[in-house]
């Protein structure tokens, strides 16, 4: 009985984090309907984002507090956010995502060596796998962005991983707080660039920067919070890759940028690897353990 409860609760976060993937996937299609500089896109987003958070807690009755851990989380997501955006001005947004999206491989090495846990083959042959097939969509235009935008994809990508690890093991209230203070944290450093350069707030502008905030930021860390308490780290690491994967998918359907034969290739590699990991995890379940599910005292 056990087994089969802790199997419908990893069920749930897998389905959340699948939900947080394609939420985050909209991410570039409409970022292009908004013609700002990016740090006040995401200096708007965050606010939005962070309202959205604040909603939610209100509605779960949960308290914010402010701690440690709430810091370590709010930092982590505040460097991916202001990193990612940097390194897309620095390098090629190719170049950026996909170096940013080696962030399984720093979970990998996490969960191996920190928590000491022992891996299956499996769970170490399916994250070069998955980012092989990641770099694959974006095969035609690596190489061509510059070092320093690269070296900051890299420390994006860090931000990224220990995003999933700073928000396991901890209270749904530290995690849901820490979210939303990264999401304020990310509106401080990029609302003074959004005053400075004074952008027009065209209906467009204004329609597209509040589905950026209130869904795919907002409603999809909402979405996170709720996944990373159930299922495993390596697999809310791994199931994250569906936005690179998903984004120019959206950029097709809606911009009419087709996204190349290596494109399809790596999507079919990175979906295919993924399910059937996913597949033999449920047959056999790895010795991990998920976050506490029991919220702090208000």
């Amino acid at each position: 009985m056990l087994a089969i409860t802790h199997m419908k609760e990893t069920t749930k976060g897998t389905l959340a984090m699948i939900a947080t993937g394609l939420l985050w996937s909209i991410g570039g299609i409409f970022i292009k309907l908004v013609p700002w500089n990016p740090l006040a896109i995401a200096g708007l987003r965050g606010l939005i984002g962070g309202l959205v958070m604040f909603a939610y807690l209100r509605l779960r009755g949960i308290k914010p507090v402010f701690n440690k851990d709430t810091v370590k989380i709010a930092i982590a997501l505040a460097g991916v956010c202001s990193t990612f955006v940097a390194a897309n001005k620095l390098t090629t947004a190719a170049n950026a995502i996909a170096i940013q999206y080696c962030a399984p491989v720093y979970v990998l090495l996490y969960i191996a060596f920190v928590q000491k846990k022992k891996l299956r083959p499996l769970d170490i042959a399916v994250v070069p796998i998955t980012i092989f097939g990641v770099s694959l969509c974006f095969i035609g235009q690596m190489g061509k962005g510059h070092l320093a935008g690269d070296v900051v994809a890299i420390i994006s990508g860090l931000f990224f991983a220990a995003m999933f690890i700073t928000s396991e093991g901890v209270s749904d209230q530290t995690r849901a707080s820490g979210i939303m203070q990264g999401q304020f944290l990310t509106a401080l450093i990029g609302l003074p660039v959004l005053f400075a350069t004074r952008p027009a707030f065209t209906a467009q502008a204004i329609g597209g920067i509040l589905i950026l905030g209130v869904f795919q930021i907002g409603l999809a860390y909402v979405l996170y919070s709720i996944a990373i308490k159930r299922a495993p780290l390596l697999t809310c690491s791994l199931l994250a890759v569906l936005e690179p994967l998903l984004n120019p998918v959206w950029v097709f359907l809606f911009a009419g940028e087709n996204p190349g034969l290596w494109s399809i290739v790596g999507g079919v590699i990175v979906i295919a690897a993924i399910t059937l990991w996913y597949a033999y995890d449920a047959r056999h379940p790895a010795m991990q353990t998920t976050a506490q599910t029991e919220p702090e005292p208000a």
